[in-house]
C-alpha cells in the first residue's frame, strides 16, 4: 500500500492531468479554475463537506467551460488527481 502523497505531490499530480486534458493552461492565481481549485483544498482541509460539494460544482463549472464536452468518469486521470488532491488536503489539515 502506496503512502498518502503530499498536498504538493498531489498539487503536481492535478496540474499534469489537467495539461494533459486541455494543453497549457493560464494557472495564474486569479483565474477561475485555481480561485476553485484552492477553495475546493481548503474546504478539504476543514472537513466541511458542504463547502466541498460546492467547490466541487465550481470546479466542474470552470472545467466545463474549457471543454464543450467534458466527460469524465472515476477511472479518468483528471477526476483520480482532484480525488488524490482533496485526500492530501484533507490528510494535511487546516493550514496554520
Amino acid at each position: 500500500m502506496s503512502a498518502q502523497p503530499s498536498v504538493e505531490e498531489a498539487s503536481a499530480h492535478l496540474y499534469e492531468a489537467l495539461t494533459h486534458h486541455f494543453g497549457p493552461l493560464d494557472l495564474s492565481a486569479d483565474q477561475p479554475l485555481v480561485r476553485a481549485i484552492s477553495e475546493y483544498g481548503q474546504a478539504c482541509r476543514e472537513h466541511d463537506e458542504e463547502a466541498i460539494a460546492k467547490a466541487s460544482e465550481r470546479i466542474w463549472e470552470v472545467l466545463s467551460h474549457h471543454s464543450e464536452r467534458l466527460d469524465l468518469g472515476a477511472d479518468d486521470p483528471l477526476v483520480k488527481a482532484l480525488s488524490e488532491y482533496g485526500a492530501a488536503c484533507r490528510a494535511a489539515g487546516p493550514e496554520k
